[in-house]
């Protein structure tokens, strides 16, 4: 293994340049040396560089405050939260993940970023090779989103990974996909959003959309004006026939109720109409719930039960990105008041998690919770909810949202290239 400093002739200039390389191999460097230094006629050079020192992770995590500050649809995610994304230590993806990250510099300004990401996980639980890619950010210029991506995939390659797909960041349980289209709309709670021009980088650097997933939207009033016969008649039909009762969550009960969903989650979801599906760890459900527990409505989150059991449940927030659009990732000194003065204004509801054990499905549960989350939604005020992502061709839940009036809104596309290949 060679490390250390290394100094490279640019191959597409007269410059030298000493970069410090710590983890890559000889060999490494001479396949990818074009890519951490690169002159074009319409550029100059791009340094890629393995995020190390204090600056450069300063520089990594706020680098999309950068790409978004002229984007009115942008939320800006909480800084103190984002931050624990990629601290080991809080981060409880690192228990079986691993991470290396990227900037590129131009001119002395980063331009760009990405992370390579190997998800033991998921490679346990599809039994393939495939390595992920995720946090990209980049400015609208092909040569540096190319560099960008061949550090990540010839990280990847090194450790023996065949594909790489994304974006994933960090894994298909957070943000996954990149956004095509409904750039207009609402940046929804835990929803990806992402710069227009990404897509067209990852096409013009050889990714294949592989797997399309859709946000759909539904109007509180028109469903339930719809649909206001058929609640009473499946709420009836579903108590006679299966003795079914849907139970608020109990927030003095809180940690009980976790543990609840998260062995449905783990259960109700499996790699069958699941693109990508991984089971969420004991202790990433539990860091996951106790980050949203200050925003949670027990009214919103509900188990459905059939004889006393638990075999569905659905975990859906109030938008508060309507809240925080206006705080730039700053809580303090003083926007935490919006907590207490904007709440009952939101007008959105996502629906984050909403599932039935499999042998329950088909049997009108999963419609009958989408139904009385439109309804408790409108109670509190909000006039529509998201519920998102449904992969395209899981078609138990695309159908129930279809029937109730649903409509696809928002759409993401997961992109993936052999690797060795370009």
């Amino acid at each position: 293994m060679l490390t250390g400093k290394i100094k490279l002739l640019c191959p597409l200039g007269n410059l030298a340049a000493e970069v410090k390389i710590p983890t890559f191999t000889f060999e490494f460097l001479l396949r990818t040396r074009k890519k951490i230094f690169m002159n074009s006629p319409k550029t100059s050079r791009i340094e890629i560089k393995t995020v190390e020192s204090k600056a450069d992770w300063k520089a990594f995590i706020f680098f999309p405050w950068e790409i978004y500050k002229n984007d009115p649809v942008w939320v800006a995610p909480l800084k103190d939260s984002y931050k624990k994304v990629f601290q080991k230590e809080k981060n409880p993806f690192f228990l079986h993940g691993d991470m290396q990250t990227f900037i590129a510099v131009q001119n002395g300004k980063v331009v760009g970023r990405i992370a390579a990401i190997i998800n033991h996980l998921h490679n346990e639980t599809w039994k393939d090779r495939v390595g992920f890619f995720g946090f990209f950010e980049c400015i609208n210029e092909q040569e540096v989103a190319n560099a960008l991506l061949d550090s990540a995939k010839a990280w990847l390659e090194e450790r023996g990974y065949s594909h790489m797909r994304g974006p994933a960041s960090p894994s298909s349980n957070e943000d996954y996909g990149v956004m095509i289209d409904g750039f207009d709309q609402q940046h929804v709670i835990l929803s990806t959003y992402n710069a227009r021009w990404y897509y067209d980088l990852y096409v013009g650097y050889g990714l294949q959309p592989i797997k399309k997933l859709f946000a759909f939207k539904f109007d509180g009033l028109k469903i339930l004006e719809k649909n206001k016969e058929r609640i009473d008649r499946i709420e009836a039909a579903l108590k006679h026939r299966l003795n079914f009762e849907l139970v608020d969550l109990d927030m003095k009960r809180f940690d009980e109720g976790v543990k609840t969903f998260r062995g449905l989650f783990n259960k109700a979801w499996t790699t069958v109409n699941n693109h990508g599906w991984v089971p969420l760890t004991d202790a990433e459900f539990d860091n996951i719930t106790t980050e949203l527990k200050q925003i949670t409505d027990p009214r919103l989150v509900m188990l459905a039960k059939v004889d006393g059991e638990v075999v569905g449940g659905c975990i859906c927030l109030p938008d508060y990105n309507e809240v925080f659009r206006s705080w730039k990732g700053n809580l303090f000194p003083f926007n935490w008041i919006d907590m207490f003065t904007k709440a009952k204004k939101i007008k959105c509801v996502r629906i984050v998690i909403l599932g039935v054990l499999p042998e329950y499905q088909r049997k009108g549960l999963d419609a009958l919770m989408y139904l009385q989350i439109t309804k408790r939604g409108l109670e509190r005020g909000a006039t529509w909810a998201e519920a998102s992502y449904i992969v395209e061709d899981n078609e138990p839940m695309k159908r129930p949202l279809l029937n109730i009036g649903g409509e696809i809104y928002k759409t993401y596309q997961v992109m993936e290239t052999p690797i060795g290949l370009k």
